[in-house]
């Protein structure tokens, strides 16, 4: 009876990791591992942080609530022209982007599922915001551009690593590296061409 006991659960435990292995096609990397040729970036680009479609929507919504509460708020904190004017066509941009993704969604009928990322750019933001309401003048044109690199740095390796290879969708993937990637793109050029002239 052991015998046979052990024998069942054996076998349950094959199946259940040849389900997993099919689901996924292929193993899992374990969460402290990174793969081969990682930026170093949080595990970014680990095979074991595949994003459902609906995570893909929240993450993208959450970047676009960012830049457009930032750039909203350096509108008016901003002392160069220059980087309120940056700052304007953020906003504009994400917002516009943003509007395009949800009319997507609609379409394909998507769910936004919030997860680690989408949850930790809305916690970066959020301090982003923070430490900017205490800075006036150069200070804070400075660390908003600064903080404009970081986050559009971050969110195109986001888009190279995590999201564009996550979409199942094709619709999904098509506006990831058509649309968003290259304003995300445009967005850190520009942040950077300004930072380097204060």
């Amino acid at each position: 009876m052991r015998r046979l006991l052990l024998g069942a659960l054996a076998g349950a435990f094959i199946v259940s990791s040849s389900l997993s292995w099919a689901q996924v096609g292929g193993p899992h990397t374990a969460p402290t591992e990174q793969a081969p040729g990682g930026t170093g970036m949080g595990g970014v680009d680990s095979p074991d942080m595949t994003l459902s479609d609906g995570e893909i929507v929240a993450t993208v919504a959450a970047s676009n609530r960012g830049e457009i509460t930032l750039g909203t708020f350096a509108q008016g904190r901003a002392s160069s022209r220059a980087v309120r004017e940056f700052a304007r066509s953020t906003v504009s941009a994400h917002t516009e982007a943003g509007t395009r993704m949800a009319a997507l969604v609609q379409r394909l009928g998507l769910t936004s599922i919030e997860g680690t990322e989408s949850l930790r750019l809305n916690a970066e933001a959020t301090s982003s915001r923070q430490q900017l309401s205490r800075l006036r003048g150069g200070a804070f044109d400075r660390e908003y551009l600064d903080a404009q690199i970081a986050a559009h740095g971050e969110l195109l390796e986001l888009l190279d690593h995590k999201l564009i290879p996550s979409a199942h969708a094709a619709d999904l993937r098509t506006a990831l590296q058509s649309d968003i990637r290259p304003m995300v793109a445009a967005h850190l050029a520009h942040a950077r061409s300004l930072r380097r002239r204060l």
